[in-house]
């Protein structure tokens, strides 16, 4: 480590001995262990931060990133970069977490793809899990925030192209602007080799208990209030009743942040990632099986949404709607991420 480095870690390290809860310095000292390689450490200072701001994004792609490393090795290096006009996005990995993050990094790439612009971030969780091996920016280029230019537009040659710009934005607006790029988007999110082999097991375990996968998001840790809605469980349990009978061999999982959650669905012997050894990794299990599901019910929120824009083998998608109280079917292609209250 630099002797720059070693000042700047020393300076944090003695801000934290004043002030334990100071969230900036945790976040930067979290990325300094992270960037050294000391990931248990960096885990338990991301463990920190969150735990001072639950629905930030950077502790959330701390925690990632540092787990993922500790079970898989390093990501690949970053691709240097190559000539020519670029966008970057500065912002991937702290506007959100992991489906938000899908959803900004897809829109980088297809951008780039489209208007023929080189792509370029700076460390998130997609280079450890998805092998992504974009350059690191090189500079700084002005900003363009979503709010400020319809970038759908531009995305879809109806607006001018915006290159040397740095975007930002969360990109849950409506699906259907995304066009004819189903299969391009999830193209960018295959699992990596180490990250499959890992999977292949808790897979194989849902298929000895069952031969119909049925699978649910119920989101409470961070969300409650405006867009951030909390359905009901019973919506999810009078969607489950009224199919179950009809299913050949059904098993059921649940993904959720509240660990409490599945007592409250015993009737149908729910499976989680506990019970599949998934340790800090549960967020990226849960996203797959969700992805892979015969029959999904997400929440309202860009997680699950996500993973049933990546499911292809799905007979029945619903999401809770407020406005008839219940899950009804939707089409991840050709909707809105997040439906207000």
């Amino acid at each position: 480590m630099s002797q720059n480095l070693a000042a700047l870690e020393q300076g944090l390290r003695q801000r934290l001995a004043v002030n334990p809860g100071d969230f900036a310095a945790l976040v930067q000292l979290g990325q300094l262990l992270l960037q050294g390689g000391s990931l248990e450490e960096a885990l338990s200072v991301a463990d920190r931060a969150a735990a001072r701001n639950p629905g930030h994004g950077i502790p959330f792609s701390l925690q990632a990133m540092a787990a993922l490393r500790a079970r898989f090795g390093p990501p690949p290096p970053p691709r240097p970069l190559p000539a020519g006009a670029a966008i970057s996005m500065r912002t991937l990995g702290a506007n959100g977490r992991f489906g938000n993050q899908l959803l900004q990094y897809a829109f980088l790439k297809l951008y780039a793809r489209q208007h023929g612009l080189g792509a370029q971030t700076y460390d998130w969780a997609g280079r450890d899990l998805f092998g992504c091996d974009d350059p690191f920016p090189a500079r700084d280029f002005p900003g363009l925030d979503e709010s400020q230019a319809d970038l759908f537009a531009s995305l879809n040659g109806q607006a001018p192209v915006h290159a040397d710009r740095d975007l930002s934005g969360y990109f849950c607006g409506h699906t259907a602007h995304w066009g004819d790029r189903k299969a391009a988007f999830r193209s960018l999110f295959q699992p990596r080799p180490a990250v499959q082999a890992w999977l292949e097991p808790a897979m194989a375990e849902l298929a000895a208990r069952g031969r119909t996968l049925v699978a649910l998001h119920i989101r409470r840790g961070d969300f409650g209030q405006g867009k951030f809605w909390i359905a009901p469980a019973d919506w999810y349990a009078r969607w489950l009743t009224e199919m179950w009978n009809g299913l050949e061999a059904p098993v059921l999982y649940i993904a959720s942040d509240d660990p409490g959650v599945s007592t409250e669905f015993s009737a149908f012997n729910p499976v989680d990632a506990r019970d599949l050894g998934a340790g800090r990794l549960d967020f990226y299990l849960d996203h797959y099986v969700l992805s892979r599901a015969r029959h999904l019910a997400i929440s309202n929120s860009s997680f699950s949404f996500t993973a049933a824009m990546l499911n292809e083998k799905a007979r029945s998608l619903v999401r809770p709607n407020p406005t008839v109280q219940a899950l009804v079917p939707f089409d991840p292609w050709n909707a809105e991420v997040l439906l207000p209250i």
